[in-house]
């Protein structure tokens, strides 16, 4: 019996992880946007940071975006306060939605 071939069509939508990564682009504009500064200390900014993490639905987009050094990300990460802080910023800044990207609108 010959082998069914498999259909030749494009997702609707990128899958779930590829969401969550910040393309090249997006990185670029954020970190000039930030202007190469770290948001939290105002040192030489080293990392994009999601506001929103990954893990809670947040996307790679240019809203959910933050540009920090190492030693701020590792503290956003690890400090629910921190993390807060910026979510609330975010949403002040660009509104609820800021995290989402076309697909979840």
């Amino acid at each position: 019996m010959p082998a069914i071939p498999k259909p030749q069509h494009k997702r609707k939508a990128p899958k779930r992880s590829a969401r969550g990564e910040f393309s090249k682009s997006t990185r670029m504009k954020i970190y000039e946007r930030d202007e190469g500064r770290c948001r939290q200390c105002g040192g030489q900014g080293e990392e994009i940071h999601h506001i929103y993490f990954k893990s809670r639905g947040g996307r790679g987009v240019m809203k959910n975006g933050l540009t920090l050094c190492n030693e701020c990300h590792r503290k956003a990460h690890s400090n629910n306060d921190i993390a807060n802080y910026w979510i609330g910023w975010a949403a002040e800044e660009y509104g609820p939605d800021f995290y989402k990207d076309v697909y979840d609108l």
